[in-house]
């Protein structure tokens, strides 16, 4: 466990600078709302177009990566509606639960998976990236839309239609997925300059993650929050980890997996909840303890897997 302990401890530290320097207001004013808006508009963007262009997207792997990364997807997202429904949950916190039970924060994934195995790792993720992303934010908007109460057919339609055809990554993701299942492949300069601002995606990334972290929310709502992270954290590897296993997935592809498995929510839940009326203090206590836990359980699942898979 030590030896990628060790590994992804760089990954996180810079989620501890993030922090630490927007807490002591470093470098000021707006700017880790600037930040955000860069990555999740300019560099994440770029990264995945650049990486989805070249992605070994075989038959077999599509088709493993899918049963795996959207079974758990369906089971644990499923299984947060039903607990807000068994419990009767204010639907405002029960889109919190249910963002913080599906989601998935790539940008931890792509960074783990980038320095644990390279640029195979790399291509891997965004694969699984590509498979998870577009029904993740799909089904998300979905239930949050329909828990503020907008259940008309055309209604929600129009809303789901535009959150999706301005979603940077999906465009990104669609776009670099053409390119690579037409034959065309890499453009000349296009994919040279993507490829440069992919090199500042993920240190980039990762402060502003940290930087976003609220550590005053971690009391906020903790029986959800508690709900939200067994989901997430327990339920949804091991669902992960069974799909593996059951159709003989073995080495980096099996890791990579087992990576997008443990990372915790992702931190663009908090915006997605504010825009759409899910309780956004309670999305913020879920993504800290839940990014918080994965210090530990990050490394711990990937040297059990290691020992499995490799």
């Amino acid at each position: 466990m030590w030896a990628i302990s060790l590994s992804v401890l760089p990954i996180f530290l810079l989620l501890v600078l993030g922090n630490l320097l927007r807490r002591n207001g470093f470098p000021g004013g707006d700017f880790w709302h600037h930040a955000d808006r860069m990555v999740y508009w300019v560099l994440f963007p770029a990264l995945l177009f650049y990486n989805t262009t070249t992605a070994p997207f075989s038959d077999d792997l599509v088709g493993s990566y899918a049963l795996a990364l959207l079974g758990g997807l369906a089971v644990t997202g499923l299984a947060s509606l039903l607990i807000v429904r068994i419990f009767r949950i204010d639907r405002r916190i029960g889109g919190a639960v249910f963002q913080g039970a599906a989601r998935h924060n790539t940008f931890i994934a792509f960074a783990v998976a980038d320095y644990l195995f390279g640029p195979e790792g790399l291509l891997l993720a965004a694969v699984a990236t590509a498979v998870l992303v577009p029904p993740t934010n799909l089904f998300c908007v979905t239930v949050l839309v329909t828990y503020q109460g907008r259940t008309g057919s055309h209604s929600l339609k129009r809303r789901l239609i535009g959150e999706i055809a301005r979603n940077p990554l999906l465009i990104a993701i669609a776009i670099g997925a053409f390119l690579n299942f037409s034959g065309i492949g890499p453009l000349p300069v296009i994919s040279n300059f993507a490829g440069l601002l992919a090199k500042a995606a993920l240190p980039f990334a990762l402060l502003c993650v940290g930087a976003g972290l609220k550590i005053k929310a971690i009391h906020t709502g903790a029986t959800y929050v508690l709900i939200s992270t067994v989901l997430k954290l327990v339920l949804f590897p091991l669902v992960i980890a069974g799909a593996a296993i059951a159709t003989g997935m073995e080495g980096v592809a099996a890791m990579i997996l087992i990576i997008y498995g443990t990372i915790p929510t992702a931190s663009s839940g908090y915006a997605l909840a504010k825009l759409l009326g899910a309780d956004a203090e309670v999305m913020a206590g879920i993504i800290t303890i839940q990014t918080i836990i994965s210090m530990i359980t990050l490394p711990l699942s990937l040297t059990l897997a290691a020992a499995y898979f490799m």
